[in-house]
């Protein structure tokens, strides 16, 4: 519907104006006769009337204000719960004629004047009759859906939402939870009768194990219906069974777990199937596996400690350290234990060097490997050999006089995260005793904790950090730190901020500088066969500033050492490359690319897993979607009652949303106005010619 209103820039009492002044100058034009007759010249008068008028019309701005009206259809949305336990659980005829029955209503009331759209997890629109409803989702999130739908129809007319269900979900919350805008019609399907099935709830495991070590895997079993059954759980890689136990199923619904024991043989990511043998009567096996992924390395990171003499300080490193298992403790105290040459990854110098020159040539012998060092200043430090081998700072004083610190964390340092909980934390802390001196530090080192003097935070750091060419260097400036783990205990009941200051630096120290021109790793190491493997590319120049515009070749591998090969390129505006659609396992890259006429390479492993969540329930929930329909104003129904579903939704009588629009039109931009002018000029003059006139 359009409605239209004449409006003016100028007072409408103008017109009244336009009219005179075009009057007045056809009297003027054509008082007197001319070679034609008087009829004709008082026709002549009218034309020149009418286009004076018109033009002076046009002058005080006329202009159109159009307001359009249309009714916007009210909507049903038909969301298909397209999950694979749906699938597991009904027939595909039965399932398939389901979704026919509900194509059929959709056109039934699109013929009653109703917009409708049919929508699955993939939060797509999709035809139920091309048959593209797969039902292969791996995952159930009936309130998400939902939610989603409810967003998109905001401000719209949306009678009603026909829920295609079994009920059950395995993801975000409960849709019983959230009241909803719009009536929900909840078709029920599947069986909501327990199946006697066996299913592998879940496996524990930790995700690295060592080289020659063995390691658990922990099964959780639950089963229905086969309680007294005697079932195998096995453990296999490649085909070939690791490890393998009976168990006899209890009563049902009851969980069973079975642990075993795996040697690590191989290093690297290493792909493991925990199976349950199948029974007889069981409802499906596609249940009866899970798969673990566990990356073997060689050994541990190696951290040895140098101390003059035992000192709690040592201990709460120790006790830092070795929370993580990823990490070998090694303690030398010379004249207490003998010590075993061998390679380390971080060496402490606790009090070394110090006055009586313990261990002096052993620390030498460290420095002139360029192994990675952390000092750590105590009352017996020779101050003087400290300034000479330290690399990082020197005192302008060698003599032994104190102060008594806090430590205040540096809000610029950047080489790591340190939780800012954690740094308010560092405030309470007790002081401990460091050198008194002015201080001079290198300029490319790290102060990660500067001195604090009562309230006052100096320049004067307590904890420092640089790397020196390709070795990394750390110092702390005082003992008596232990304290600071005891006060933590007796402030919180845990020494969180303390072990994670300690076990970052050790991180931060021992790891090696990655000085490679050319990187590509996944964002993520792991992820799921539903979600995209997403590449990240680096590549720097000799300066080491990034550099793009490459071509990089990208090569996938599989546990069954089948390729398959990309090739793209990296911009300014996009370093990333994306992989999608893997199914499960372990997959080894290998990316290529010429940099300064060398080729430079990039290789690596991740891990795509499968998400079984599926599986692990495949009883249907009918009671979950009358409940959600109650609450939503709608109904529940059976597969067999899809028929009084079409006549309850015809009957329905839901009004659509009248939109409007405005829209402002100077008359002048009409191009019926330039031909009215066109023929009102071409006229007068023909007619004057013709006449004989000038």
């Amino acid at each position: 519907m359009q409605q239209a209103k004449l409006l003016f820039e100028y007072s409408p009492w103008f017109i009244f104006l336009c009219l005179a002044l075009g009057a007045f100058y056809a009297f003027l034009l054509y008082q007197k006769e001319g070679p034609w007759g008087k009829k004709i010249n008082y026709s002549l008068a009218v034309l020149r009337f009418l286009l004076a008028s018109t033009l002076a019309f046009l002058l005080i701005g006329p202009f159109l204000r159009q307001v359009n009206n249309t009714i916007e259809k009210p909507s049903y949305v038909f969301a298909v719960d397209n999950s694979a336990s749906i699938r597991a659980m009904v027939d595909s005829s039965e399932l398939k004629q389901i979704i026919d029955n509900i194509a059929g209503i959709k056109d039934q009331v699109t013929t009653q004047n109703y917009a409708t759209a049919v929508r699955s997890f993939s939060n797509t629109e999709v035809d139920p009759t091309k048959d593209n409803i797969t039902f292969d989702y791996q995952s159930t999130d009936l309130d998400g859906m939902l939610k989603k739908i409810q967003a998109d129809y905001e401000g719209r007319s949306l009678a009603g939402v026909i829920l295609l269900s079994d009920g059950i979900y395995n993801q975000g919350v409960s849709p019983t939870f959230s009241p909803y805008k719009f009536p929900v019609y909840a078709i029920g399907v599947g069986d909501t009768i327990p199946k006697a099935d066996i299913n592998v709830n879940a496996i524990y495991y930790n995700k690295i194990a060592y080289q020659g070590n063995k390691f658990p895997i922990l099964t959780e079993i639950v089963s229905n219906g086969l309680s007294g059954k005697t079932i195998q759980v096995n453990i296999s890689q490649g085909g070939k069974t690791l490890a393998s136990k009976s168990l006899t199923l209890k009563s049902n619904n009851t969980l069973d777990e079975v642990e075993l024991f795996v040697e690590a043989k191989n290093n690297g990511l290493q792909h493991y199937q925990v199976t349950v043998s199948e029974v007889a009567g069981e409802f499906t096996a596609e249940n009866n596996r899970r798969d673990a992924y566990i990356d073997i390395i060689e050994g541990k990171e190696k951290v040895l400690l140098i101390g003059r003499a035992p000192h709690p300080d040592i201990k709460v490193i120790r006790n830092a350290i070795t929370k993580n298992d990823n990490y070998e403790f090694i303690l030398h105290i010379p004249g207490l234990n003998t010590f075993k040459k061998d390679k380390y990854d971080l060496v402490i110098f606790h009090q070394i060097p110090d006055v009586s020159n313990t261990a002096q040539r052993l620390m030498e012998d460290f420095l002139a490997e360029g192994v990675a060092t952390w000092f750590i200043i105590g009352g017996q430090s020779n101050l003087d050999y400290f300034n000479r081998v330290n690399g990082i700072l020197e005192f302008e004083s060698g003599s032994w006089q104190t102060d008594r610190v806090t430590p205040a964390f540096n809000p610029d340092f950047q080489r790591f995260i340190y939780d800012p909980a954690y740094q308010g934390q560092l405030n309470q802390f007790s002081p401990i005793i460091v050198p008194y001196s002015e201080i001079n530090i290198k300029p490319d080192a790290q102060v990660v904790l500067y001195q604090r003097v009562g309230s006052i935070v100096t320049k004067k750091p307590l904890l420092a950090i640089r790397n020196e060419d390709d070795k990394k260097l750390g110092v702390l400036l005082g003992e008596g730190f232990w304290q600071w783990r005891i006060q933590e205990f007796a402030n919180n009941q845990n020494h969180e901020s303390f072990d994670d200051l300690i076990s970052k630096i050790i991180q931060y120290l021992s790891s090696k500088e990655d000085k490679r021109k050319f990187k590509v790793y996944p964002i993520n190491n792991e992820v799921y066969d539903t979600e995209s493997v997403v590449f990240e590319t680096e590549i720097y120049n000799n300066i080491y500033e990034r550099i793009y515009d490459q071509e990089i070749d990208l090569t996938i591998t599989d546990e069954n050492n089948t390729q398959q090969k990309f090739t793209y390129n990296i911009s300014a505006n996009n370093s990333r490359y994306t992989v999608t659609g893997l199914p499960h396992g372990i997959y080894k890259y290998y990316a290529s690319t010429v940099l300064d006429g060398k080729k430079e390479a990039s290789a690596g492993e991740f891990t795509v897993k499968a998400l079984q969540i599926e599986d692990l329930n495949l009883t249907a929930n009918h009671q979950l979607l009358r409940s959600l329909s109650i609450q939503n104003g709608g109904k529940f129904y059976y597969p067999d009652q899809l028929n009084q579903l079409a006549d309850d939704l015809s009957n329905q009588r839901v009004q659509g949303i009248i939109r409007s629009s405005e829209a402002y039109l100077p008359i002048i931009n009409l191009p019926w106005l330039f031909f009215l002018l066109v023929t009102l000029v071409s006229v007068e003059w023909f007619t004057r010619k013709y006449n004989g006139g000038y």
